[in-house]
């Protein structure tokens, strides 16, 4: 053999090795972390054994015989498997990312910092009642005992990033409850964009593209003026929007459904309760299932990693799902500073009152520590004077938010968890305020009903809450709605009660909820399906969740076709989309060829309705909550007498009928661009796939490891199954089911549910992705609360025991 051959077989030989080595150090450093599921392992703050049986996709069943050692062990949990996503999270609300991120991350914490997320959950912790903070403090004492037991072996992203976990405390717990509520605020986005139309084209015109028609606008926009409003709140919204791609998601939320059946409507007698909440995508995954039995309580559901308490799902006498009430409870006010003679002060009712300053340090990873001055008025923090990069103009931006209220929305889910009656669940909503739930009920008595729980602002308007005037008290919050005022329904005649973000009460009410609510598609479906039915089962409430027929396409379509005369139609394109649209079923799965061509017809349309008015920018910022210009829009087409419904470019006035062609007409040719071949392969999970990502996985050299996706998906914002996406960047799925989740009273062991990724957020560990296909293809888990049936099963057996 050639001394050169030898060479390279050698040098081959080596390099295979290497390889082989630094996969075996790789694969060591991951799994090294992953949690251990059986055995014995005895720990510091426990007063008795604690039993946990983990199923075939890792969903503990807890068995204390102690509440708090209980919560201990879901501490002890949430720790094993998501402790990653518990430290992002915190530090994300106590502004301290830039610790161990750098300079990128300074202006959220900025922002978080301007917000006083974390300070206001110090103030939560220091009063919350004593049961309350007792179960948080034995939660508490579960992840710390998780963390030292971990110790030298925590997962890959702390290794990644050189650091430790610190110890877990209440107010970490309050805190990311906080980030939630925030996370649930759509006003933030749309009010000041609609208050910066209504101020470049006036109350008539501008006030045509509001989810309704304002009714008292006037008052705010004259005393305003015209002063630019989007100017003082631009980098705000951007810097949150950034924040929301940090975590792995983009877009803001889309909102959920849940429903529940009563007995005279189920095959067994009993209500059956259904709840499918649609949040961002991203990686771990949002919720944490669990089983807790003690000897108090025993509940089941859902929990976010960080809260010990199941948030949704059901007891031995109740179940419970939640909607996004949609709420409006935030508003921005304009202060009017004089910044020679009084920088410090803001004029409020004839006076100058001095801005409150804080001071703070954020420490920066390779960095020198950075000062950051925050300004508040009495009504919360400017946030258009952000440092370094403070606006200095007449003019001062600060919001009014519920979350800055002092509040107790955990004590809500520990008196859920023990509720055995509607009167008991109810009295648990009075401690419930943000961010504002629809609250559904059943219980094995046979009852159903429904609650709107959380705090309302009263306000002067009773109409879309703009931009105000901050210079005297007139716009100020009066209060909250009193608890005995808020929506509730109670065994309706109709034998079941659905919600998704739909519009809660009529206009008799006598106070202003919100004008952001989801459009009508959803909930018309839900209660076309509910209404038809007569017996229902937990299939048919599988079928329901999984259900992709589009409301909006079977009331949009016929203006499309109708504005397609034969005589006009010379493209064969156009006749083929015709066709497809004729024949259509309003079915959108993945594979659908009409529902792509019609998504493109919506994006489209929306632009050529808005674009030549509003702008690239302003279209950008109003599009950032696709239901409402997706709404708005669907109204003026169907309406036809818009003014917007122009293109104010050309020199005669389109029609409707015109403004249809043309959009139709550019979605096929944009699609041809993008999928190129014959129209009959424009199929829909083409362009619209769904990525859970992951932080790591925005870098492309990572996201291979930590992403789980693309994966082609059907859905679209208007169906039962939503797969929402972000009208700035179609098609890109990017909110949906979170979980799926079906409570059957009449057997407590017959619950189903799956969520998404899947339980554990470590990768590469079995059960970091296993749920994907399970949720793709529409199956669902068993998911017994009942000992009994766990035991008699062959899962993992953890055994946590005290200290002896």
């Amino acid at each position: 053999m050639q001394p050169r051959a030898r060479i390279l077989i050698g040098l081959t030989f080596f390099i295979i090795i290497f390889l082989i080595a630094a996969a075996g150090v790789g694969y060591y450093l991951i799994t090294r972390s992953f949690p251990k599921t059986s055995g014995t392992i005895s720990m510091q703050g426990l007063h008795a054994e604690v039993r946990i049986y983990r199923d075939d996709h890792g969903v503990p069943h807890v068995e204390a015989q102690r509440e708090a050692d209980g919560y201990f062990a879901v501490g002890f949990l949430h720790a094993q498997d998501r402790l990653w996503q518990m430290e992002l999270a915190r530090r994300a609300g106590m502004g301290r990312l830039a610790e161990v991120l750098g300079d990128s991350a300074l202006k959220f914490d900025r922002m978080f910092r301007t917000l006083g997320v974390w300070r206001q959950a110090q103030r939560i912790a220091a009063q919350l009642d004593g049961p309350t903070r007792t179960a948080i403090e034995a939660y508490a004492k579960g992840v710390n005992a998780c963390i030292q037991e971990s110790e030298g072996a925590y997962p890959v992203e702390f290794d990644l990033l050189g650091i430790r976990p610190e110890p877990w405390t209440v107010e970490h717990t309050i805190v990311i409850a906080r980030l939630m509520a925030w996370e649930l605020n759509y006003s933030r986005w749309v009010d000041i964009v609609l208050g910066e139309i209504v101020r470049r084209f006036g109350v008539r015109k501008g006030g045509e593209v509001f989810p309704q028609w304002p009714k008292e606008v006037p008052p705010i926009v004259s005393a305003l003026g015209q002063q630019p409003l989007l100017p003082l709140a631009e980098e705000f919204l951007n810097t949150e929007k950034d924040f929301r791609r940090l975590l792995g998601g983009s877009g803001v939320t889309g909102g959920s459904n849940s429903w529940v059946v009563s007995g005279k409507k189920t095959v067994s007698g009993k209500p059956l309760l259904a709840n499918d909440p649609h949040l961002m995508f991203f990686l771990p995954g949002r919720w944490y299932e669990l089983h807790l039995s003690t000897p108090e309580f025993e509940v089941q559901g859902t929990s976010i990693a960080g809260v010990p308490f199941v948030v949704i799902g059901r007891n031995r006498f109740i179940a419970w799902g939640l909607t996004n009430g949609m709420v409006d409870d935030h508003d921005y006010f304009v202060e009017e500073v004089d910044s020679l003679q009084h920088p410090t002060h803001y004029r409020f009712n004839g006076q100058w009152l001095p801005l409150q300053q804080r001071i703070d340090t954020i420490l920066v990873k390779d960095n020198v520590p950075v000062l950051l001055t925050t300004y508040h008025t009495h009504r919360g923090p400017i946030i258009n004077r952000i440092e370094p990069s403070a606006v200095l103009s007449s003019s001062l931006l600060s919001i009014r938010w519920v979350g800055h209220e002092i509040t107790n929305e955990a004590k809500t889910f520990y008196l859920l968890q023990r509720a055995q009656n509607w009167h008991e669940f109810r009295e648990a909503l009075r401690y419930f305020s943000v961010p504002a739930q629809n609250f559904v009920y059943a219980d094995v008595e046979g009852n159903i009903g429904y609650r709107l729980g959380g705090a309302i602002p009263i306000r002067r308007t009773t109409g879309p809450t703009l931009p105000a005037p901050g210079w005297n008290d007139e716009y100020d919050w009066k209060g909250f709605v009193p608890f005995d005022m808020m929506p509730e329904e109670f065994n309706p005649p109709s034998g079941f009660i659905a919600t998704a973000n739909n519009k809660i009460i009529d206009d008799s009410y006598p106070y202003y909820i919100t004008d952001l609510w989801e459009p009508h598609w959803r909930v018309a479906r839900i209660t076309e399906l509910l209404a038809g039915g007569d017996k229902f089962s937990v299939e048919d409430m599988q079928r329901i969740q999984l259900d992709v027929q589009s409301i909006h396409a079977r009331e949009l379509v016929p203006l499309i076709l109708a504005a397609f005369p034969d005589s006009l139609v010379s493209d064969q394109r156009v006749r083929t989309t015709l066709t497809y649209f004729r024949n259509w079923a309003f079915e959108m799965t993945r594979d659908d060829v009409a529902t792509t061509l019609f998504q493109a017809f919506c994006t489209n349309v929306v632009k050529r309705v808005l674009e030549d008015e509003l702008g690239e920018t302003i279209l950008y910022y109003y599009q950032e909550v696709p239901a409402i210009p997706l709404r708005v829009v669907s109204r003026m087409l169907h309406e036809g007498t818009s003014e917007w419904l122009d293109d104010v470019s050309t020199e005669h006035r389109e029609s409707r009928d015109e403004i249809i062609r043309q959009a139709l007409e550019n979605a096929i040719k944009q699609l041809q661009t993008d999928l190129g071949g014959e129209l009959k392969e424009w199929r829909w999970g083409r362009l619209h796939t769904v990525e859970f990502q992951h932080t790591f996985g925005a870098n492309d050299l990572l996201r291979g490891i930590f992403n789980v996706g693309p994966i082609p998906i059907g859905g679209s914002h208007s169906t039962v199954n939503k797969g929402d996406y972000e009208l700035n960047a179609p098609f890109v799925n990017t909110v949906g089911p979170s979980t799926r989740q079906i409570y059957d009273l009449a057997d407590p062991t017959n619950t189903r549910a799956v969520s998404p990724p899947g339980q554990s957020g470590q990768v590469f560990h079995k059960h970091f992705d296993d749920q994907m296909v399970l949720w793709l293809g529409g199956g669902y888990r068993s998911f017994p609360m009942s000992l009994d049936a766990v035991k008699s099963r062959d899962h993992d057996l953890l055994i946590l025991e005290p200290v002896r």
